[in-house]
């Protein structure tokens, strides 16, 4: 998502068009868990307000009305909502929460007030309470004026329909006039400060959405969560024993040097992309780019058993290789339109893994006469085969039809390699 895109304008610090859609999906999961809570106590409330109100109500009110409206209205559609709520996976949330506190609303000072013959304070505290729930559950700015209007209206009305009784005018006005402020502005502006903390929320989480992105373009991905984790044990080399798949695309250099550098660098972005989401599938770690050439580890930053580690890097290798073929097709309208294949190598072997650099730049990868050995096996494989050294061999020799390709002696390594090809 593009950063710039989060700007924000209007009293409200509303969004572009397509990432306001964004937010309001963001918020309707974000109040899931509130309104369900509240809507759960209140479900609870309205089962036991009937009973109370037998127990405390005078022996000569009808509570008919109380049942009814308790149990046959607020009820059902309380739970009508919340299991919507649940089974929707949070959709129109805002909306069943500004319907369920303007029903309860309404039947509370039009039907429940006057079937127990309360007074006007009862009105006044029904209206502050209603209005001040609003806000509470975070409900947009628009929707907790639209209910603040209505509790008002209908708690002014309702309480200057009763008789003053001892209340003087004065006191009468002075109540009313609290109760305005108290609906009509400190609701309203607690959604309105709420809204917009909301909206700095979302704006937050996805800015660092697109950091951590941008971050796992340079690092693996279980690097990065390690990381974003609090876990720095990658940070610190570590003596371990791993699998190393080195991958070269045959002749890529030759062929890449016939056209534009712009249709290169998509080419490249593609087929690495492809090739670091194939690795990581099967477990692995890419710790390095060179041209069309990669080189993963399987066993870091995880630990994986060094059987497990040669069985996932063959199968990688095998979808690499089956998968080629398809990527290259998207290739042609660039100008390689020769068939391509890949060269890969195997080995297996104990290295040092950890975090090398500098504390400017530093990168994931392994250190060791491993990694180097992976390397000289891949450029001793056919394009598009897969070649084993003895070590990674013998892990799987019992599981995995092998055939012997000989020794070989190659550059920087003082022993010969002997090398094993898995049959098809």
């Amino acid at each position: 998502m593009d950063v710039v895109s989060l700007d924000r304008h209007g009293p409200l610090g509303r969004f572009e068009a397509p990432i306001e859609s964004d937010y309001r999906r963001w918020l309707e999961l974000h109040l899931v868990p509130l309104v369900v809570a509240l809507g759960g106590t209140s479900v609870i409330a309205w089962l036991a307000a009937s009973p109370s109100a037998l127990l405390l109500a005078p022996g000569d009110v009808d509570l008919s009305v109380v049942v009814i409206v308790c149990w046959c209205v607020n009820v059902p559609v309380l739970v009508a909502g919340l299991t919507w709520v649940r089974y929707s996976g949070g959709r129109y949330v805002v909306e069943f929460a500004t319907f369920g506190i303007a029903l309860t609303t309404v039947d509370s000072i039009l039907l429940l007030g006057p079937a127990i013959n309360a007074d006007r304070m009862t009105y006044l505290g029904a209206g502050m309470f209603y209005g001040i729930l609003a806000p509470l559950v975070q409900c947009p700015f628009r929707h907790s004026v639209g209910l603040a209007v209505l509790v008002f209206t209908l708690a002014l009305w309702r309480g200057l329909a009763e008789p003053l009784g001892s209340t003087s005018p004065v006191a009468a006005t002075a109540i009313y006039v609290t109760l305005g402020i108290s609906v009509l502005m400190i609701g309203p502006a607690m959604a309105w400060v709420s809204e917009r903390g909301l909206r700095a929320s979302y704006a937050a989480e996805r800015t660092i959405e697109h950091q951590r992105a941008l971050i796992r373009r340079y690092a693996p991905s279980s690097v990065v969560s390690r990381i974003e984790h609090g876990d720095s044990s990658v940070d610190q080399p570590q003596r371990r024993r791993i699998t190393v798949l080195s991958s070269d695309v045959v002749g890529f250099t030759a062929m890449a040097d016939r056209i534009d550098p712009e249709a290169l660098a998509l080419i490249i972005n593609d087929y690495l992309g492809s090739v670091s989401d194939l690795i990581e599938g099967h477990g692995g770690t890419v710790t390095e780019f060179a041209g069309d050439g990669v080189m993963a580890i399987f066993g870091a930053p995880e630990e994986i058993d060094p059987v497990d580690q040669v069985r996932s890097a063959i199968h990688a290798a095998r979808e690499l290789q089956a998968s080629l073929s398809d990527w290259s097709r998207s290739w042609y309208e660039h100008g390689i339109v020769e068939p391509t294949s890949a060269r890969i190598g195997i080995n297996t072997g104990v290295v040092s893994v950890g975090t090398f650099g500098s504390a400017i730049r530093a990168t994931y990868t392994g250190i060791g006469l491993q990694m180097n050995i992976a390397a000289r096996v891949q450029a001793q494989a056919e394009p598009g085969g897969i070649l084993l050294s003895s070590t990674s061999w013998h892990l799987v020799k019992d599981l995995l039809a092998c055939s012997s390709r000989g020794e070989v002696m190659v550059k920087g390594v003082h022993f010969p390699i002997a090398l094993y090809e898995p049959a098809p």
